[in-house]
């Protein structure tokens, strides 16, 4: 019997009316150096990255090779005609049943609603088609535009982790805000 990471990968791509969700490949790296350098990007990830081609290169190697091990994990966000645009997962715990949701946008795609329809999907695909419980994923205070994605899709903010995470930057302390959605309010909003 295929665990639900297998079934999983066996899915992918995903199609939306306008989004590809595809595994993460080598082939990403123009994406992720061009990400890593810009402010808007990084500011809630803790600054800019300073990351040679080499060093991403052998990151999304690493990324891609969880599929080969078959567990899902970082999954890159294409327009429909093949432009990268993103990185979005779905971290499937199996024992639980359970998965964690993560996003990040090239901020040349931020505010068309991109990240928003592919975590709409992903949902839909844990629930749907997983029979995951819940899906949860977590931002940074401040991130409005991460918190907004969440409460669009019917996410409840579950808590907060009070000065959680370090900002070198300004020698800061900030909050992680805790968000969930299970599969029956799933059900209901859509």
């Amino acid at each position: 019997m295929k665990t639900k990471n297998e079934i999983f990968i066996d899915l992918l791509p995903l199609k939306t009316e306008r989004l590809i969700i595809r595994q993460v490949s080598t082939n990403d790296v123009d994406l992720m150096l061009k990400m890593d350098k810009q402010e808007v990007t990084q500011k809630f990830l803790g600054g800019i990255k300073n990351k040679t081609r080499e060093e991403r290169i052998a990151f999304l190697e690493k990324k891609a090779n969880k599929f080969n091990e078959g567990h899902a994990g970082q999954l890159t966000v294409c327009l429909s005609d093949g432009t990268p645009i993103g990185f979005t997962g779905l971290s499937i715990n199996e024992s639980d049943n359970n998965a964690e949701i993560s996003y990040l946008f090239d901020s040349d795609y931020t505010g068309k609603g991109y990240c928003t329809e592919s975590s709409k999907e992903l949902l839909r695909v844990g629930f749907n088609e997983l029979k995951l419980h819940k899906i949860y994923g977590n931002t940074i205070e401040g991130n409005i535009s991460s918190i907004k994605v969440f409460e669009k899709l019917g996410f409840t903010h579950e808590g907060t982790r009070r000065e959680s995470a370090y900002f070198k930057e300004d020698d800061s302390y900030k909050d992680f805000l805790d968000y969930g959605i299970i599969d029956k309010e799933f059900k209901i909003k859509f």
